[in-house]
């Protein structure tokens, strides 16, 4: 990994300078991954049909990424007049390539590597270059630091885009244009309002823009092919994707408002802020007909809309000469809807549109009048502990609960041991009908919790931040409690059901598990509200100062100390991915692990 950065500034007078930010990144990645043969069981591999003995598989790639940032920046004072301008251009360069190689059955452990010998044996590789170019303009003015207005705007071009989309064409390229203001007025700086005793500062602000989205595929404006294996024998190109010409930028139209005020001779902080956006031209994507031979292509038929707040609050418990304590927290809670989606989405009887996407055995569904991105599945009341209570929970003179086989004819009985699935229709028969809404990744409230002591130069800094109200897919349990796969298990299928009349909430273990006891349900979704001690720092500034030395810190940190949580994985936090719909899915990545850090920071 090789990060450079080069930021130069030129003073052409007091008023004027030109700076440039350049940065390159370049990640080189090689693996390899090796399922051996001695110590594990064959295995089934549904692309192949068959059974395997063991894997083999390697990934190269290499990330370029170069950013530049020229800009021209000026500012004068007139009187009592403060006016701010710049402006610049930002280029963005980005290529990225991938290969990755897999095959089954290398015959023996010595021989853990790619060969031809393998049995579907296949590979895949991916090349991707794109930019994008943004030329940008700030305007800042005051009048005696009293009345604030800002005013920006952005042109943007991106390479990911069609030749079709954008709001204007330049240079035969689409572009976009995004405009912001923001206005602030500081109250307290009002002579009527200066007088007055218990206000020490007081700002409003308000403001409105748009910004724009261009994170979707790369090939997602292009129609391309790819290759594949016929029978997994003779390699050929077929159609993989459907490029959407007309696709643009998804666009946010944000308003935002506020207030930031200090009372009480400065021991009393409080700020609140509250936005309401609407997104549209969402990026979704749309189901194509069947004739031709592809599921889905990327489209902007879309809208979501935002709404939240946050407040924060800090009091200063103690302003002395060598002690000074300030404690605060902060609060925030945001609810967004979709409103819109594809005209080819799925519908339900009422007409309302949705989709479904299928997240490491998880369905995701993002429905038209709802949360986007919801755990949808099937509800669970426990384990059936006898014959009689399966019995009971069915229809009168049936066996109890049923669901059809693939066949369509055979019935399979939920019996003693197995999970009691909720018949929400009530028809007897547990089918795609009686899934539900199961758990929402988005929290009611978050925020952080904080506190800083002074004693003379030595200072103490702690800070918690929580989480309440979101769910979490746990997979890994799923995948460690299912009892339906060869692999190991967790302790807590020690208290399975194994006879009649014993109550537990952990089914009994079948192979392969027929009555789909693992499906997903709200067996595996959690509760993932936390309060974590985030960090912890006690730093000391030694009294130097020299020609050459300014002052002196020492510092030691712990992070990450400990958590309070019922969230039965290793980390609540860790399962709020950077992916939309991954979010609230625990996949097993390492979470935020303890750590302690010291360290010296020198002022010249």
């Amino acid at each position: 990994m090789l990060n450079l950065t080069i930021t130069p500034k030129y003073l052409i007078n007091n008023n004027l300078f030109v700076s440039e930010h350049f940065s390159y990144n370049l990640v080189n990645t090689s693996e390899m991954f090796y399922i051996p043969i001695n110590g594990t069981p064959n295995y089934y591999v549904s692309s192949l049909a068959r059974t395997v003995e063991n894997e083999v598989r390697s990934l190269a790639s290499k990330q370029n990424s170069v950013m530049s940032d020229t800009r021209i920046d000026w500012t004068k004072r007139f009187s009592a007049h403060h006016l701010h301008l710049f402006g610049g251009v930002r280029i963005n360069w980005e290529s990225y390539s991938v290969n990755r190689q897999w095959g089954y059955n290398t015959g023996s452990d010595k021989t853990p590597r790619m060969h031809a010998g393998l049995l579907g044996k296949g590979a895949k590789s991916i090349n991707e270059n794109w930019n994008s170019m943004a030329w940008y303009a700030q305007a800042e003015y005051n009048y005696k630091s009293r009345y604030y207005l800002q005013a920006n705007l952005t042109m943007e071009g991106s390479s990911r885009f069609g030749s079709e989309s954008g709001d204007i064409k330049l240079l035969k390229a689409p572009w976009a244009i995004f405009p912001a203001v923001q206005a602030s007025w500081v109250v307290s700086n009002e002579p009527w309002l200066a007088k007055v005793n218990g206000i020490d500062y007081l700002r409003l602000t308000a403001g409105y823009d748009i910004s724009g989205n261009d994170d979707i595929d790369y090939y997602a404006a292009r129609s391309y092919f790819s290759s594949s294996l016929y029978q997994n024998r003779i390699s050929g190109l077929a159609f993989e994707g459907i490029g959407n010409n007309s696709i643009k930028w998804e666009t946010t139209r944000r308003l935002n408002a506020g207030f930031e005020s200090r009372f009480l001779n400065n021991r009393l902080g409080i700020s609140f802020n509250y936005f309401r956006s609407a997104t549209n031209n969402l990026l979704t994507r749309q189901t194509l007909g069947y004739l031709s031979g592809l599921r889905e292509n990327w489209s902007n038929d879309g809208k979501l809309k935002n709404e939240g707040f946050d407040v924060d609050v800090n009091v200063k418990v103690l302003a002395m000469k060598d002690w000074q304590w300030q404690v605060g927290a902060s609060v925030g809670h945001y609810k967004n809807e979709l409103t819109k989606l594809p005209q080819t989405a799925q519908q339900l009887a009422d007409g309302t549109r949705y989709f479904d996407s299928e997240v490491y055995g998880a369905t995701v569904r993002s429905q038209e009048g709802q949360a986007s991105n919801i755990f949808y599945g099937y509800k669970a009341l426990g384990v059936f502990s006898t014959t009689e209570e399966a019995i009971a929970a069915g229809l009168t003179g049936e066996k109890g609960l049923y669901f059809m086989a693939d066949n369509g004819i055979d019935k399979y009985y939920f019996g003693a041991g197995d999970v009691h699935f909720v018949d929400l229709n009530g028809d007897g028969m547990i089918t795609e009908a009686d899934q539900t809404v199961i758990g929402d990744p988005n929290p009611d409230i978050y925020g952080n919790i904080y506190s800083s002591l002074n004693w003379k130069r030595l200072r103490l800094d702690v800070r918690f931040n929580y989480s309440l109200g979101n769910d979490v897919y746990n997979y890994m349990r799923s995948q460690l409690e299912g009892g339906n796969r060869f692999m190991n298990q967790t302790t807590a299928m020690e208290r399975r059901w194994q006879v009649e009349g014993q109550q537990t909430d952990m089914p009994r273990i079948t192979f392969q598990d027929p009555m789909g006891n693992s499906r997903f349900s709200n067996r595996w979704i959690e509760d993932g509200s936390y309060l974590r001690l985030k960090s912890v720092t006690l730093s000391y500034d030694l009294p130097i100062k020299s020609e050459y030395l300014q002052g002196m810190q020492f510092w030691v940190q712990g992070n990450n100390l400990f958590t309070l949580t019922r969230y039965l994985g290793s980390d609540p936090e860790s399962a709020l991915t950077g992916n939309v719909i991954g979010q609230g899915v625990d996949v097993g990545y390492l979470g935020h692990s303890r750590s302690f850090v010291a360290g010296v920071k020198i002022n010249l």
